[in-house]
C-alpha cells in the first residue's frame, strides 16, 4: 500500500489547503497506514496531525521543509526524539535571526543538528531541483553527495514525483541517475497540498495570492495544483 511521505497542510501558509485532521481522515478512508506532514519552516501542525493519527489508527510521521541558505528546501523527516529536538532547534535558530518568511539555515547548522533526521531530496522546491535549475546535473550530483555527508547515506532518499509535466520528467530522470550512481534508494511521493478535490479551488486562490496574480492571468502557475498531484 502506498503511503504519502511528503504532504503539506494549511500550516504551510498559502501552500496548503487542508488542515492536518482532514489529511488524516482521507488516509483512513483510503486504508493508508501512514502519512508524513512536512510543512514549510515549521512544525505548527504536528501535534494536531499526531493526535488525529492516533484517533484514526494512522501512523503520523512528522517533519518539515526547512529553507536552506544555499537555496532550495531540505525535506526532513523525524525518525527519533533526538531528531524532533534537532528539527525544532534548526527552525528556532532560523526564526530568531530573520524577518518573517525570510529565514534559512546554514550548512554548518544542518551539520550540527542532523542527527535523528532523514532527508529527502524534495519536489520542485527541494535542494535537488534547485541545483538542477541553477547548475545542472553535475551541481545536483554534488549537492546530493553533500546531503550524504550531512545526514549519513542511510538517511538520504532521492525523491521522485510524477505529475505529467515536462520539467518534472527531466528532473526525475536526473534524480534516478544520481540515485543509481550514489546507490541511494528512490522514494515516490505526490507532494500532497490538499485532502479532497474540491479544495483545489482554495489552493488556486492561495497560489494567486502568493504570486500576486488574479485567477484570470495565473496561467501555468495553477497547473502545478492539478488534482492528480495535489490531493491525497
Amino acid at each position: 500500500m502506498y503511503c504519502e511521505l511528503h504532504a503539506r497542510s494549511a500550516f504551510s501558509f498559502l501552500e496548503g489547503a487542508a488542515i492536518p485532521e482532514e489529511l488524516i481522515a482521507v488516509c483512513a478512508e483510503r486504508g493508508m497506514s501512514a502519512m508524513a506532514l512536512l510543512d514549510r519552516d515549521g512544525v505548527y501542525g504536528a501535534a494536531r496531525f499526531h493526535l488525529a493519527g492516533v484517533k484514526a489508527g494512522v501512523k503520523a510521521h512528522v517533519g518539515a521543509e526547512v529553507t536552506a541558505e544555499e537555496g532550495g528546501r531540505y525535506a526532513l523527516l523525524v525518525k527519533s526524539r533526538e531528531g524532533y529536538q534537532n528539527l525544532c532547534r534548526l527552525i528556532t535558530k532560523m526564526k530568531l535571526r530573520s524577518a518573517k518568511g525570510e529565514g534559512s539555515v546554514t550548512a554548518a547548522e544542518m551539520a550540527e543538528f542532523s542527527a535523528g533526521l532523514v532527508c529527502l531530496t524534495g519536489g520542485e522546491e527541494g535542494v535537488l531541483a534547485q541545483e538542477l535549475e541553477q547548475g545542472g546535473s553535475s551541481a545536483a550530483f554534488d549537492r546530493v553527495t553533500k546531503l550524504c555527508e550531512l545526514f549519513g547515506r542511510r538517511n538520504v532518499y532521492v525523491e521522485v514525483q510524477r505529475h505529467f509535466c515536462r520539467e518534472e520528467e527531466a528532473r526525475n530522470a536526473a534524480a534516478v541517475e544520481i540515485a543509481r550512481k550514489l546507490k541511494l534508494p528512490l522514494l515516490a511521493t505526490n507532494g500532497v497540498r490538499h485532502a479532497r478535490p474540491e479544495q483545489r479551488q482554495i489552493l488556486d486562490a492561495f497560489t494567486c495570492l502568493r504570486h500576486h496574480r488574479v485567477l484570470a492571468n495565473a496561467g501555468r502557475l495553477l497547473s502545478r495544483n492539478e488534482i492528480g498531484r495535489a490531493h491525497v
